[in-house]
């Protein structure tokens, strides 16, 4: 979900960025700490398949104003993610990295 987040984050901040530029920025900023190598450089070539930005906002809108319900579950899922990176520590599950 952050990576989600930080993704939606970025097409509605900066529209004048290519959808491999946003999902990189958010990849970097969320799940990059989490992976190896491996699943670094398999990130790097599925970036090459990134759908076009326009294309990618034109299917996820629908009829509604993308924006906004981007906006708005941004908004809405933040702080159940908050409470998530708070909870993973109480169980020990906060520096767990994939192999």
């Amino acid at each position: 979900m952050d990576f989600l987040l930080a993704l939606f984050h970025n097409l509605v901040q900066h529209p004048d960025w290519q959808m491999s530029q946003a999902c990189t920025d958010a990849y970097g900023k969320t799940l990059k700490k989490w992976h190896g190598w491996l699943a670094t450089s398999s990130f790097s070539v599925a970036m090459k398949l990134a759908p076009d930005r326009k294309k990618f906002m034109e299917i996820i809108s629908g009829s509604g104003n993308i924006k906004a319900d981007i906006e708005k579950s941004c908004a809405t899922f933040s702080p159940l993610l908050a409470e998530n990176h708070k909870f993973m520590p109480s169980v020990g599950m906060d520096d767990l990295k994939a192999s």
